[in-house]
């Protein structure tokens, strides 16, 4: 039988055991989650990735026993610069990744920084890519890190990165994690991060918000409509101007003619909009000739003369001064998604990135399929503005 002295040191016991692992489970994961500066070391096998400021296309992979100075002199087809230019990735295993950038011939010196081994923490660098030229760091930018678990007591912060798009933080639960990164458009990019026990090294890459300058959405009702039109962004962006305002959409009276509101003849808008591009299949237009060059591209994709004059007048004056371009056609549902009441029969949309060039380039030209206009009939071009 249990005297009372017994019961009472069975109670202390009990109670000191579950201090000890109350203890234990608060220490898991410590209050503080600064991550240490990067660590000089000397960095061995480390690759160097060369691209082509101007076209963004990879032109050389160069290999490096360990650090020092090595020179960038390859030879490009069709540079876009004189001299040609470049921005070049070093990496190496357990180093953060670095970007130089050069011209023909120039010598640079690579010297990486190792990445401090710290437990339950995430590290890494954040990249702001852009289509064509110089990718750049994410450099004293603010970001944002939730947990995704669940439960009440989910850790989430906001982090500061450093002047080479270096992140990190220590000391976090295990679980899964958002970091958000706000571009200078206000357009955020979302990143699914896992954290384990180890240091999680993880190099990010976002792509840069591009300009798309008036597109002209052009309505062909059968009869006199009233017509919504709502534009979706599926990888993020939002319309900067507009005409008639677009505010949540537009909702205007049209004539078969195509005549909006007794007052415009199509509707006019640009966007920052953020989408994949590609420059591999296209046209290659003569710069001294260019109102033929585009009334020729066009013409064959169905447009209607006066939606080329109109796309002729505007663009024209705006793209002068080298002996030739590239035209490229875009997939335009990856800029926006038309939702439009009554649903159209038949839509015609395109969208062009066009490219200066100084002499002509290798392109493959394009699949065109004829269009027919039949019924309620939707057409709209835009250019996406290589100049922004």
């Amino acid at each position: 039988m249990l005297t009372t002295r017994m019961l009472c040191s069975v109670f202390l016991i009990l109670c000191f055991s579950l201090i000890i692992l109350s203890c234990s489970k608060s220490t898991d994961v410590e209050e503080n989650h600064d991550f240490p500066n990067p660590i000089e070391a000397i960095a061995t096998n480390i690759t160097l990735v060369v691209y082509s400021d101007g076209w963004g296309t990879v032109l050389d992979t160069i290999e490096m026993t360990t650090e020092g100075d090595v020179v960038i002199d390859i030879e490009e087809e069709n540079p876009y610069s004189d001299p040609p230019a470049y921005y070049i990735y070093a990496t190496s295993d357990g180093f953060y990744t670095e970007l130089y950038f050069c011209t023909k011939g120039e010598t640079i010196s690579v010297d990486l920084d190792k990445v401090p081994n710290v437990k339950n923490s995430m590290t890494g660098v954040i990249f702001a890519q852009q289509i064509y030229f110089a990718d750049c760091y994410h450099a004293n930018k603010s970001i944002t890190l939730c947990q995704k678990g669940q439960g009440n007591d989910l850790w989430s912060g906001s982090l500061t990165t450093d002047v080479q798009g270096r992140w990190g933080i220590a000391n976090l639960p295990l679980d899964e994690y958002s970091l958000s990164v706000v571009q200078e458009d206000s357009l955020t990019t979302f990143f699914d991060l896992t954290n384990s026990a180890a240091t999680d090294y993880e190099d990010l890459y976002y792509l840069e918000a591009q300009q798309v300058d008036a597109p002209n959405l052009y309505l062909y009702p059968e009869t006199e409509t009233d017509v919504l039109v709502v534009l979706d962004f599926p990888s993020g962006g939002y319309v900067t101007v507009s005409e008639p305002e677009y505010g949540n959409g537009w909702n205007v009276h049209v004539t078969p003619d195509g005549f909006i509101n007794d007052c415009y003849d199509y509707l006019f808008y640009e966007a920052k909009v953020v989408m994949p591009l590609q420059s591999s299949i296209g046209w290659i237009l003569d710069g001294t000739d260019l109102e033929n060059e585009f009334r020729r591209v066009l013409g064959s994709l169905g447009f209607a003369d006066r939606e080329i004059d109109d796309f002729v007048e505007h663009w024209v004056p705006r793209v002068q001064g080298k002996p030739w371009y590239a035209m490229y056609p875009q997939d335009a549902e990856q800029m926006s998604v038309l939702n439009i009441s009554p649903v159209p029969d038949k839509v015609l949309r395109a969208l062009f990135v066009i490219h200066p060039l100084n002499q002509p380039i290798p392109v493959t030209a394009p699949v065109v399929t004829p269009f027919e206009r039949d019924g309620f009939t939707v057409v709209e071009w835009g250019v996406i503005d290589w100049r922004n």
